[in-house]
C-alpha cells in the first residue's frame, strides 16, 4: 500500500500545482498521513478512512483560513512594495 499512496500523493500534489485552488492540498496531507498508518495497518479500509475524514476535515476548517492568510500576504506585500513610477529630472 506504500506504494499506491505514493502516487496518490504525487497526482495530487501535480493536480493541485496545475489548478492553485487549495483543495487537492488538504488531501495532500491526509494521503501522506494514510502513507505513514500503511507502515503500521495493514487493512486498507482503515488508510482509506483516515484519508478521507482528515482530508475533509482539513478541508472544512482550514482552507478559508488560509486563503484569508494569503490574500492577506499579497495586500501586505503590495501596499509595502516601492513605487517604481520613474520621476523626469528637469533642467
Amino acid at each position: 500500500m506504500f506504494w499506491i499512496w505514493l502516487g496518490i500523493i504525487i497526482v495530487l500534489t501535480l493536480l493541485e500545482l496545475s489548478t492553485k485552488n487549495l483543495i487537492m492540498i488538504f488531501f495532500v496531507a491526509s494521503a501522506i498521513i494514510s502513507l505513514i498508518s500503511s507502515i503500521f495497518v495493514d487493512e486498507f479500509i482503515i488508510q482509506f478512512l483516515i484519508f478521507v475524514v482528515l482530508g475533509t476535515l482539513l478541508l472544512v476548517t482550514v482552507r478559508d483560513k488560509l486563503i484569508k492568510f494569503i490574500n492577506d500576504k499579497k495586500a501586505t506585500s503590495k501596499k509595502n512594495s516601492p513605487n517604481k513610477t520613474k520621476v523626469k529630472n528637469e533642467k
